[in-house]
């Protein structure tokens, strides 16, 4: 296993490796199978970076970021339940449902129906 890369690019992914070996709480058996080499390789890259003075200069991980999202709105999905007698159910803008079973305070219903608006 290793790095099969010819020339500076061979020597960048090394740091890069040793550096995220090194990142605190990192483990140098999972950073070496995220990269398929070798554990004892990330150790020896370790070494050789550090006693040439390397490490200090290897490439720094990308710090954390905000990535844009979308959230899609849940499709509406009938209940399978029918209502009961004297049940209401409220279905928001949204999509949101409250089933209120009977005996229904009307200040409850009033409450609920300002809690849509």
């Amino acid at each position: 296993m290793g790095l099969n890369r010819a020339g500076g690019s061979a020597k960048i992914d090394k740091a890069r490796i040793v550096s995220e070996a090194m990142m605190p709480g990192a483990s140098v058996l999972e950073v070496a199978r995220r990269h398929r080499v070798c554990t004892s390789l990330v150790y020896r890259w370790r070494r050789t970076l550090l006693r040439d003075g390397v490490a200090s200069e290897a490439l720094p991980l990308p710090g954390p970021a905000f990535i844009p999202v979308e959230v899609a709105g849940a499709p509406m999905v009938p209940h399978s339940e029918p209502l009961g007698p004297g049940a209401v159910e409220v279905v928001g803008p949204a999509g949101q449902r409250i089933r209120l079973a009977p005996p229904i305070d009307a200040r409850v219903l009033k409450t609920v129906l300002a809690g849509f608006a």
